[in-house]
């Protein structure tokens, strides 16, 4: 069995709460993960199963999404290395 990755994803909506939840999964899940956020972003939702439910989360309520630990392979457009100053 290979060993599970720890992932924390948050959906930030334009109004209301974000929403958090968890993932465990395997490295390779982990590889893929900007690819399938990317290709979720330019379709019209995403859907997270979340607690034996599907959630379907329109793309124009989304403000930005974090996933840490960062996936290893970046999509195109992302800027690597940055650090909050301020």
């Amino acid at each position: 069995m290979k060993p599970l990755v720890e992932i924390t994803c948050t959906i930030h909506l334009l109004t209301g709460k974000p929403i958090v939840f968890k993932i465990e999964a395997e490295f390779e899940r982990l590889r893929n993960a900007a690819t399938k956020i990317e290709s979720s972003l330019n379709s019209n939702y995403v859907g997270v199963e979340l607690d034996e439910k599907l959630l379907i989360i329109p793309t124009h309520n989304i403000r930005s999404i974090e996933i840490s630990p960062a996936p290893i392979d970046l999509m195109t457009h992302v800027i690597t290395g940055a650090k909050i100053v301020s």
